[in-house]
């Protein structure tokens, strides 16, 4: 059986737009 028919609840996520693209990386103290 296919697991999506089965399921009661899919998500599918797909990034857009992200600051590591410009060359931002995490920052201590922020996002760690």
């Amino acid at each position: 059986p296919d697991v999506i028919e089965r399921a009661d609840l899919v998500t599918e996520m797909r990034e857009i737009k992200h600051p590591f693209q410009k060359g931002h990386f995490a920052q201590k103290g922020i996002d760690f």
